[in-house]
Parts: structure tokens; C-alpha cells; sequence
């Protein structure tokens, strides 16, 4: 539950975001690229949202986590 209060936050950042992500390679499969999006949420809180993205031809992406920074560093 507590990552589902992020999920419209999530939505309106990769609709709305100017920024591009970090990408990386996906050091488990080598077809994939890892995208990360960083936001804030109205009450403030820290954020993040990955994102699968295929290499083949069709660039398929899929949505796989939206969630909060960990605070306990």
C-alpha cells in the first residue's frame, strides 16, 4: 500500500517530465534498458519510477516500479 499512493505521482511524472531518465543497460538481460525517472510528490516525498525498454526494432517499454526513496540510510 504504501507504494500505490505514488502511483498517479508516477503516471503524471512520465507523461509530464522534461528530464530524461537515467538509463543503464540491464546487467541481467543485455536486450533490455533500465529507465529511472526521479519526482516529488505533493507532500513532498521522494520518488522513483523504473521502466523496462526492449532494444528490438519496436522499443516495446513496460511499466516496473513505482516507489518511494528509502529512508533509512
Amino acid at each position: 500500500m504504501r507504494r500505490m499512493k505514488f502511483f498517479p505521482c508516477g503516471i503524471e511524472l512520465i507523461e509530464k517530465s522534461r528530464l530524461e531518465p537515467t538509463s543503464k543497460d540491464n546487467p541481467n538481460k543485455s536486450n533490455e534498458i533500465l529507465h529511472r525517472f526521479t519526482g516529488v510528490s505533493p507532500d513532498g516525498q521522494k520518488f522513483f519510477v523504473q521502466i523496462k525498454a526492449e532494444k528490438k526494432r519496436d522499443g516495446t517499454k513496460r511499466l516496473l516500479s513505482i516507489f518511494p526513496e528509502d529512508k533509512q540510510k
